[in-house]
């Protein structure tokens, strides 16, 4: 079973508190930010870290985030060095 991602939620988005967690939130502009093509093809999403600073979530939050979309099929993963968009 997949984790839903919410609507409403543009690459541009700011989290917010509410009743979706901040992960599935994180996720859900990640989604947009790919399907505008800011991640090309062969461009790796921001690290962990990066996410963690630019949303201020925590380590698993940001990693959570990431584990959504490889979900959803949207990026894969490649353990210690990054994910990448998938582009159909």
């Amino acid at each position: 079973m997949t984790t839903p991602l919410p609507d409403g939620y543009g690459p541009d988005s700011r989290l917010k508190e509410g009743p979706e967690p901040k992960y599935v939130q994180l996720a859900a502009v990640l989604a947009a930010r790919i399907e505008r093509g800011d991640y090309p093809g062969d461009t790796r999403l921001p690290s962990v870290a990066e996410l963690q600073d630019e949303f201020r979530v925590s380590r698993g939050t940001a990693q959570r985030a990431v584990s959504v979309l490889a979900e959803h099929g949207l990026v894969r993963v490649s353990n210690g060095k990054g994910a990448w968009p998938v582009h159909p």
